[in-house]
């Protein structure tokens, strides 16, 4: 059989910028004082939180309830790929759970297109959630890994730390046509550190490479790329090793924060709604561009290609890479 399109067919959104994918693109950071639950005696004080949420399973269920209708998809029937931190209490029916940190939803996504694309599914949802809590707030705060001026600072050279953010998503993939069409993808590790990423970004390089040549692309064929970037010192440092040959780059965690095993598709429906809008997002919270990278500053940018590619990586030097079409 030879191998199928894979087709995104509906999306679902929810971050503290708001609800659905054209509130995504605002360009202003959502981070405030957290008020969810007390962080007096925590270095940081911040997260991007929306406003207005259930319980994460009542959001999922939603997010899921959303895409599949957008997509005119019988969600009964469609297979789910779901990544969150913890197992729930209520079952969605889920033919697998994705608790890989933050690969986690987009080694779903990777799986479910290659499920359509050998033939073994028609149709996948995937979905995925992270709201702010205390426990990995804790956590993320004792280690030092969070900023301390309320804002993330990707790529800058004074950055000191990420925020975490709530998001929850779900996309329907499918073979044939629709919105966009997810063409490449791929997964690599560094094999260097337990948490610290490959300093030389060669795990990342290697991903980003075979994702590209499943989709028979060049990095110059691109003219967006979500960056993976948290404002950390190693990560965003490693990252920018692997991206010195692509243009128009931006982290958008700048804007809605960290939504940690949420993150690779909140960010994949973010890379989706900025190319069919043709409005490149901007690399947010940047004081000075550490690198000699070309991101996108001060304005949103417009595409001069229907070509996109959202990053992701994660503790273990686990890398995912993901080509998108318009």
């Amino acid at each position: 059989m030879p191998d199928r399109q894979v087709a995104v067919t509906g999306l679902s959104i929810m971050t503290a910028l708001g609800r659905g994918p054209e509130a995504q693109l605002s360009g202003t950071p959502a981070f405030s004082e957290v008020t969810r639950f007390d962080t007096t005696h925590h270095r940081t004080h911040h997260a991007a939180t929306a406003t207005d949420t259930g319980t994460l399973e009542e959001e999922l269920d939603h997010a899921i309830a959303t895409a599949c209708a957008a997509a005119g998809v019988d969600r009964r029937t469609t297979p789910l790929l779901l990544a969150v931190h913890s197992p729930q209490e209520h079952d969605f029916g889920q033919r697998r759970t994705y608790t890989s940190a933050c690969v986690s939803a987009s080694t779903a996504l990777a799986d479910a297109a290659t499920l359509i694309r050998l033939g073994r599914a028609d149709r996948v949802v995937v979905a995925a959630a992270y709201l702010v809590e205390p426990y990995q707030y804790a956590l993320f705060d004792a280690g030092r890994a969070l900023s301390t001026d309320g804002a993330v600072h990707p790529f800058s050279r004074d950055r000191h730390g990420t925020l975490l953010g709530d998001g929850v998503a779900a996309v329907v993939l499918e073979t044939g046509e629709g919105i966009a069409e997810l063409v490449g993808w791929a997964r690599g590790g560094d094999a260097y550190h337990p948490v610290q990423p490959a300093p030389d970004g060669r795990g990342l390089t290697a991903t980003i490479d075979a994702a590209l040549v499943k989709a028979g692309l060049a990095a110059s064929d691109l003219t967006y790329v979500n960056a993976n970037a948290t404002g950390t010192a190693f990560s965003d440092a490693a990252e920018a090793a692997a991206l010195s040959a692509f243009e128009g780059i931006s982290s958008t965690k700048g804007l809605h924060g960290h939504a940690l095993e949420a993150s690779g598709l909140v960010e994949f429906v973010v890379t989706v709604q900025a190319l069919r809008e043709g409005k490149l997002p901007v690399n947010a919270g940047c004081l000075e561009n550490a690198y000699d990278l070309d991101l996108i500053l001060g304005a949103p940018r417009p595409a001069t290609s229907p070509y996109g590619l959202s990053l992701n990586s994660a503790f273990g030097g686990a890398n995912t890479a993901l080509v998108v079409r318009v």
